[in-house]
């Protein structure tokens, strides 16, 4: 019988995949919820089902208070902490943003301290947490690796998304500072996705993309004949891959007590309007339609990253882009079929 594995955040796009993963790696998962009713709606979902026997839960509304993981860790070999506060616009992005960034890693991080049989603890970073937010709209040419880090992040910020930017830096200076004080009987691997795209295996309807999935109508903008006007970095990844490398990180062959860069790219670079030409080639009966109308743009913003480092690590080559675009519009197309093909209510 494979370990014990805990995941935080298992409703949300990464993590419900990562649980997916998990499962089908043969793991068995303890999922931290926030709603008991969460639970039944996991457990009975189509691609989870037939894993529910090693699919257990715990119920935990509050990650950032001190302690709370105490109860829920029990017997577990593995952490991959995904949980983290979205980029929300409120009254409060300390309170509601970054503050709790931090506090969830550092409060799991002294729980598992009291629990021998941790082995390794993942945590979902970004590639948000390695240079300040100005350098979205005005990148430096130079090549960034899992070691460059925003060293000064900011509390005093403007809206949601400069807060959950910050956040991320603040949150993973927090651990490399619990790491160096307390130096634990356990790794820690921070994974930094870039832009991520990709199937959302949890949705069964559109409606169920656009909703639980907020990113996914401005990574369709171009083939979806919306024009956007800020940019999104050169640095895809698909959820496959982040998901992938949150189980492969469990591998001690992975090094530990590192970081990641989890993305794909190119040379050149890459630019999201690209994917009008990926749904030319793949869909071309579809483009032009009212669901692939085309005509949009999402600028692109350059930013160089050393992602082969990961690949090396991993032993294995992050999806193309070309290939994650298609999935994501080919899934796009077949729920609206399903949808046509459906009788009315």
């Amino acid at each position: 019988m494979k370990d014990v594995v805990l995941i935080t955040g298992p409703a949300g796009f990464i993590g419900f995949k990562t649980v997916l993963t998990a499962l089908e790696a043969g793991y068995n998962v303890r999922a931290v919820i926030r709603k008991p009713e969460q639970a039944e709606k996991l457990k009975s979902h189509v691609k989870i089902a037939p894993h529910a026997e090693r699919l257990e839960f715990a119920v935990i509304k509050d990650l950032t208070a001190p302690g709370v993981f105490d109860a829920v860790l029990s017997d577990v070999a593995y952490v991959l902490h995904i949980a983290s506060p979205l980029p929300i616009e409120t009254d409060d992005f300390e309170r509601d943003i970054i503050n709790p960034a931090i506090d969830m890693s550092t409060s799991l991080l002294y729980s598992a301290t009291k629990v021998p049989t941790i082995k390794r603890i993942i945590i979902t970073s970004s590639m948000v947490s390695m240079i300040p937010f100005e350098k979205l709209t005005t990148p430096d040419e130079r090549l960034y690796t899992a070691r460059d880090i925003n060293a000064n992040p900011s509390r005093s910020v403007a809206h949601g998304l400069e807060a959950y930017w910050n956040s991320k830096a603040f949150s993973r200076i927090a651990i490399s500072e619990f790491l160096e004080k307390y130096k634990p009987h356990f790794d820690v691997l921070q994974l930094m996705p870039g832009a991520v795209v990709g199937v959302d295996d949890r949705a069964q309807s559109i409606e169920d993309l656009v909703k639980s999935y907020p990113d996914w109508s401005l990574r369709m903008s171009p083939v979806l004949g919306t024009k956007q006007t800020f940019p999104l970095s050169d640095v895809p990844v698909d959820v496959a891959d982040v998901a992938r490398a949150h189980v492969d990180a469990i591998n001690p062959s992975v090094p530990g007590n590192t970081d990641y860069i989890l993305c794909t790219g190119s040379p050149d670079g890459l630019k999201w309007d690209d994917s009008i030409e990926v749904a030319k080639r793949h869909y071309p009966d579809r483009v032009g339609s009212k669901e692939l109308p085309l005509g949009g743009t999402l600028p692109t913003s350059r930013w160089a990253a050393d992602y082969q480092e990961t690949e090396r690590a991993f032993g294995w080559k992050f999806t193309t882009f070309e290939d994650s675009m298609k999935d994501m519009i080919g899934q796009y197309l077949e729920l609206i079929d399903a949808e046509a093909k459906a009788p009315a209510a």
